[in-house]
């Protein structure tokens, strides 16, 4: 279970902070780098923010479905979704849903490892997409920026049992 979940994020990390041929033979990173970030901070700092957190170990994750519900209901909402890298770097995908839209925020600039796409990614989405294959993975669909080969990975839940 935990390789099936390094996978994902590994994967999801390739399709969002992937280096595209922008046309003029330049490779282009998809994460701009020059964006005020949040302060890095440790998973007992996140559960006590009530941040939702994915990846190795998952706490918190009833707010998602909290958020999905509203948002389904057009109710404002917003939530943060952290993860952690093998190396304990936290990685922020932030949510604002004003009742028509999602504003998605994606900080990746603590990440020791992240190489050129270092930085915080910003786009605006019209919904998230659940995709059940094993187990449910979310992510967000009819963004402004996105590229039709990316998707943008929220998380994956593990099945109830």
């Amino acid at each position: 279970m935990k390789i099936l979940s390094l996978v994902a994020m590994i994967t999801a990390g390739i399709w969002l902070n992937g280096i595209y041929d922008n046309g003029d033979g330049k490779k282009t990173a998809l994460l701009p780098i020059h964006e005020h970030t949040s302060k890095a901070y440790n998973k007992n700092e996140a559960k006590k923010r009530g941040d939702i957190i994915w990846g190795y170990e998952n706490y918190n994750i009833e707010r998602f479905h909290e958020f999905l519900e509203n948002t389904n209901a057009k109710k404002e909402d917003e939530i943060r979704i952290t993860s952690y890298t093998m190396e304990g770097d936290p990685i922020f995908k932030d949510l604002v849903f004003d009742g028509e839209k999602y504003h998605y925020t994606y900080d990746n600039s603590h990440d020791g490892y992240a190489g050129l796409d270092k930085g915080i990614y910003k786009d605006t989405c019209s919904e998230i997409l659940m995709e059940e294959p094993a187990e449910p993975i979310f992510i967000l669909n009819g963004c402004s920026k996105q590229l039709d080969t990316i998707e943008y990975f929220l998380m994956r839940l593990n099945q109830k049992k």
